[in-house]
């Protein structure tokens, strides 16, 4: 493998994931329109097809954000374990709290 060429393309990636972070970031603190083009650009590829998988992922990011808004920052600290919400929920809710974490203390 060309170290040149290696080296050009860690740039490449390393300059992308940036922007898409960047893009994400813009679109969190917007609102949906802001959002949905952040998505449709970096994780679409600018190729969506359906506009309904677009509004899908708007409202799961949204969902995510408000549940990950929710959890104790210090339970999540001393676990480490995220929980995530469902793409598709049958009864959904606006809000839902994580549940407490049980921690395992022993041997400390």
């Amino acid at each position: 493998v060309n170290s040149y060429i290696l080296k050009k393309n860690m740039i490449l990636m390393t300059n992308n994931f940036y922007a898409a972070i960047l893009g994400y970031d813009e679109g969190i603190l917007s609102d949906d329109h802001g959002l949905a083009a952040a998505l449709w650009r970096t994780f679409f590829n600018q190729k969506c097809e359906d506009p309904r998988q677009l509004e899908l992922l708007v409202e799961y990011v949204r969902k995510q954000m408000q549940y990950l808004d929710s959890m104790n920052g210090e339970d999540l600290l001393l676990t480490g374990e995220v929980s995530w919400r469902p793409l598709v929920e049958k009864n959904p809710q606006s809000i839902l709290k994580p549940h407490s974490p049980i921690y395992n203390d022993e041997g400390l």
